[in-house]
């Protein structure tokens, strides 16, 4: 009976182990897969980030050059200069992980398998299907861009597009109140001339400036608290006037330019463009060597030593 009962109880014990390996194998199983899903989940949220900062990187970029600067070539150039090469431009940097081109073909044939593969393709409105194909409309782009990289053993790819649109051209450069260098307690408040007086007006004002009828934005400062339609007094001395980046000719005449470039504005087919200068000279005070690099400024704040309020 003894014997029996062994038998029967080690047949069970026999089981039970049997059954324990079957629910342990498959939770290993299990585990692992959460495991795994979980390492990918990780490296898909990493990977991702990565791509799309790549990609904002590149918009942020177009957002600050003029729209005629920008094409593939540029942008595609900005991208490797800043990712791939180092600083000598020519030499891949160590453990390249990303590299941009026009087309993936053209990606893989130069640079070969890279984690990061960066696509950037560039149409005008007037050369987009279906829009008529004249210089007139060449006033907007867009730009696309694609990241694509692995995950396990997929490709994984990600693409926005953006628009660029033609900037207006605006010149003379608008006053920059940045510009000014105010001490503590100090405030810089936009006048304009009414009636033979300065009077305090609002930076948005229509008529607080018009440089094609010779009047030019002034500002006083002061360490008052002052309202729009104030009528500066005898004490309201200290004013300044901007003088907007310009350059010139040898007779005399004045081209102002645009932004902090030597270029100005010309209509050509009907849109706006900029142009070289290609004579007059650009006076010395817009550039500023005074900081350890030399900055072209958009234009300079003079003060005015006689206000003479009474005009």
């Amino acid at each position: 009976m003894t014997i029996k009962n062994l038998k029967k109880s080690n047949g069970f014990a026999a089981s039970d182990a049997l059954i324990a390996v079957l629910i342990i194998t498959l939770f290993t199983g299990i585990i692992a897969s959460l495991l795994y899903n979980i390492y990918l989940s990780n490296a898909s949220l990493k990977r991702m980030s990565k791509a799309n900062g790549y990609i904002v990187d590149v918009f942020e970029y177009v957002d600050k050059i003029y729209y005629d600067k920008v094409s593939e070539n540029e942008l595609i150039t900005y991208f490797n200069n800043k990712y791939y090469y180092q600083e000598d431009g020519t030499t891949p940097n160590e453990d390249v992980e990303v590299v941009a081109e026009k087309d993936e073909d053209t990606l893989v044939e130069k640079y070969g398998d890279i984690p990061f593969k960066a696509i950037i393709d560039l149409k005008n409105y007037n050369e987009m299907e279906g829009n008529p194909d004249t210089k007139e409309l060449d006033l907007v782009k867009e730009i696309t861009m694609t990241v694509k990289y692995k995950l396990g053993n997929k490709e994984q790819e990600i693409t926005i597009k953006r628009i660029k649109s033609r900037e207006k051209l605006v010149t003379p450069n608008k006053p920059d109140l940045n510009l000014l260098s105010l001490e503590e307690g100090q405030r810089a408040y936009s006048i304009k001339e009414i009636n033979n007086n300065y009077v305090v007006c609002n930076e948005n004002d229509t008529n607080w400036y018009n440089y094609e009828n010779g009047e030019s934005a002034k500002v006083l400062i002061t360490n008052k608290t002052l309202e729009v339609g104030y009528i500066l007094a005898e004490e309201d001395t200290l004013i300044y006037q901007w003088i907007p980046r310009y350059a010139e000719d040898s007779e005399g005449n004045i081209k102002y330019l645009y932004s902090n470039t030597n270029k100005y504005v010309a209509e050509q087919e009907g849109y706006e463009i900029l142009v070289d200068l290609e004579q007059g000279t650009v006076n010395s005070s817009f550039t500023d060597s005074t900081g350890e690099e030399t900055i072209q400024l958009v234009g300079i704040w003079e003060q005015l030593l006689d206000t003479n309020l009474e005009l």
